[in-house]
């Protein structure tokens, strides 16, 4: 089960403050993964994806429809959508649907 220590842990978040968005976005998660691979049980082995994918949601909090920002001499650029190497890790598990 994906935990949200592991999360805080990643974000280097000590307190208890930012939890119940933490919460949220880890089950955000989940339901993208149970979504995207069309499965309504989620193996161990993708606890460390789910983890990621709030990880990745949570640092993309406030950037989201932003492609790049320069400010001075410092550009960043965003992804526009879900990372290769995670998507890559759910594509193991993805089934096909059939309608």
């Amino acid at each position: 089960m994906p935990s949200l220590d592991n999360i805080k842990t990643l974000l280097g978040i000590s307190d208890n403050t930012q939890d119940n968005l933490l919460n949220l976005y880890l089950t955000r998660a989940t339901l993208f993964v149970k979504n995207y691979c069309n499965i309504d049980e989620i193996p161990a082995e993708l606890d460390e994806v789910i983890e990621d994918i709030a990880v990745y949601r949570y640092r993309m909090n406030g950037v989201e429809n932003v492609k790049s920002e320069s400010k001075g001499s410092l550009s960043e650029t965003y992804h526009d959508s879900m990372p290769d190497d995670i998507i890559a890790q759910l594509n193991r598990y993805r089934r096909v649907k059939v309608v």
